[in-house]
């Protein structure tokens, strides 16, 4: 045991922990998407490469990570970044063994781990290019960095400046990190006010914490503006925020500096408008919730197991019970008010947390049994009874879901995904189709492209990854949430046609539609419509 009463990590849990990384890095590589995929992960396989601000909120740090291991020769280019979400979930799934095993025993920790694995959300989001799997690896690791600080808070005294250096830098993969500074930050303070005698009254903890969360969002800032001063083509802000800015409001001279084209971006200044829109019945939010979302993640034996655990943390230490009550309050509180299309993803930072109490769960079940039967904590009947109870839990967690995956890893694709927005599992190569056809039916080199956003960045990846067609230019449509063209892409339309170029659409985009003669183009392929924009006679 530590000075702060938390079991001590030994070899064997990290040995531990490595295979269940092994194992969980294997499974989502079995099932992981194999080609291009739409939407924003097509932006991240594309940007990876090309570099460029991402769409808000802005994933600087994401896209070094990502394009390191874009260097490993092995699969395509798109699939080496999707298979960095496969990565990032393995070294979750690990964090999460070892959070808990601070707790719990490895029965516990595994559970923890186990229940994440087959989580709906981690799944799905584990097998495609996108943040969500970086920024949980990264949640984890901070909290392991605060747990090691907290067994030895003087002779780590400079784990804490890191912890919000992580904090700091981790708000460059996704803003994620940004719901777990609030629990730390008050782990800190409580530990300075009224916290033991190695912490109370030392304020130069809170300082290192402060300090290196500054310098981590200073690192994100520095890093975003070197990647957004690159004059790419496919920078967001040239695909869609700048041609159709008026759709936001905005005028050119809200983005012609790099502090303001941050805060546009980290801000989610597209997106603000569906955090706690007022069209919405939260009641019936709720209910969705619970009926629809929390029912795919995990068995109610799982959620009871969470609620055992915060219960044994409300016993055992309330400060570790505050830690994760604030940071269960938030992060399920910024899922449940915020409202995008893909609404569902934003609760996965709550679902870690769940994951992990499930397993604080289990080693309090097994204490309390222990205590029962009066067994002594370090006899064989003792160790036999939390295997047993481990194994009966993980089948009562496991049951639901284990089917429908191991059906998946049979098979190489994830079936049970409903989701096909992004990656259609039963036409892994749509994209590609999508993308070719589209290209195919383009004879220009320096053709003018305006396109709803779903294959944007697919054909961006094939022109310019593939094909080596730089000379295209595409621009969103109709980013959220215009309904017509803006009138500042309909001026740079109207440029490319006087130029002499030609500019192509995928749909009848209002007012297009009445300025324009639209001649369908014709071809080998119908996977992807376009049609040739000339002025009217």
């Amino acid at each position: 045991m530590s000075v702060s009463g938390l079991k001590v990590l030994n070899k064997r849990d990290f040995l531990v922990a490595l295979v269940v990384e092994i194992v969980g890095l294997a499974i989502y590589t079995r099932v992981l998407a194999p080609d291009i995929l739409y939407s924003d992960s097509g932006e991240f396989q594309t940007l990876a490469y090309t570099w460029g601000t991402t769409h808000t909120t802005g994933y600087p740090i994401y896209l070094i990570f990502v394009r390191i291991i874009g260097f490993i020769p092995i699969g395509s280019l798109a699939w080496r970044i999707s298979f960095a979400s496969a990565v990032f979930a393995a070294v979750t799934l690990g964090g999460v063994y070892l959070i808990v095993r601070h707790f719990a025993h490895q029965g516990g920790a595994l559970l923890g781990s186990l229940v994440l694995l087959l989580s709906y959300t981690f799944w799905s989001q584990s097998i495609i290019a996108e943040v969500y799997t970086p920024a949980t690896a990264f949640i984890v690791t901070t909290f392991l960095l605060l747990l090691r600080w907290y067994q030895q808070p003087l002779k780590h005294r400079w784990l804490l400046a890191i912890v919000g250096f992580v904090l700091g830098i981790g708000l460059g993969v996704h803003l994620f990190m940004l719901l777990i500074g609030p629990p730390i930050l008050l782990f800190v303070l409580w530990g300075t006010l009224v916290g033991p005698e190695p912490e109370r009254k030392r304020w130069s903890h809170l300082i290192r914490f402060v300090g290196g969360g500054i310098a981590g969002l200073l690192v994100f800032y520095l890093l975003f503006v070197y990647i957004d001063m690159r004059p790419t083509p496919t920078n967001i802000f040239t695909t869609a925020i700048d041609s159709s800015r008026e759709t936001w409001g905005l005028q050119a001279s809200d983005l012609d500096s790099e502090p303001k084209r941050f805060w546009i971006s980290v801000s989610g200044y597209q997106w603000r408008d569906r955090m706690a829109p007022k069209d919405v019945d939260y009641g019936k939010a709720f209910d969705s919730f619970l009926k629809e979302n929390l029912a795919k993640e995990y068995a109610p034996a799982t959620v009871l197991l969470a609620i055992i655990g915060v219960g044994f943390l409300l016993i055992q230490s309330r400060r570790w019970f505050m830690f994760f009550a604030v940071g269960a309050l938030i992060t399920f509180g910024a899922g449940f008010l915020y409202f995008p299309g893909d609404k569902f993803i934003f609760y996965l930072p709550f679902y870690v947390l769940l994951a992990i109490l499930s397993g604080i769960g289990v080693g309090s079940l097994s204490v309390l049994i222990g205590k029962m039967f009066k067994l002594s904590p370090s006899s064989l009947a003792n160790m036999v009874s939390a295997i047993v109870i481990s194994i009966l839990l993980m089948v009562l967690c496991a049951a639901p879901f284990v089917t429908s995956r191991w059906r998946s890893i049979e098979r190489g694709f994830s079936g049970f995904v409903s989701e096909d927005y992004v990656y259609p599992v039963l036409h892994p190569h749509e994209a590609r189709m999508a993308a070719e056809c589209a290209l195919s039916k383009v004879a220009e080199a320096d053709a003018f492209l305006v396109l709803d956003w779903r294959a944007l960045y697919s054909i961006y990846y094939v022109a310019y990854l593939e094909q080596g067609r730089t000379g295209i230019v595409i621009r969103e449509a109709l980013p959220y949430p215009a309904k017509v063209v803006a009138q500042t892409l309909q001026n740079e339309i109207t440029e490319h046609m006087r130029n002499g170029e030609a500019v192509y659409v995928d749909d009848n985009y209002p007012p297009l539609t009445s300025q324009y003669q639209m001649t369908a183009m014709t071809g080998n392929c119908s996977s992807y419509r376009l049609f040739k924009l000339s002025l009217r006679s």
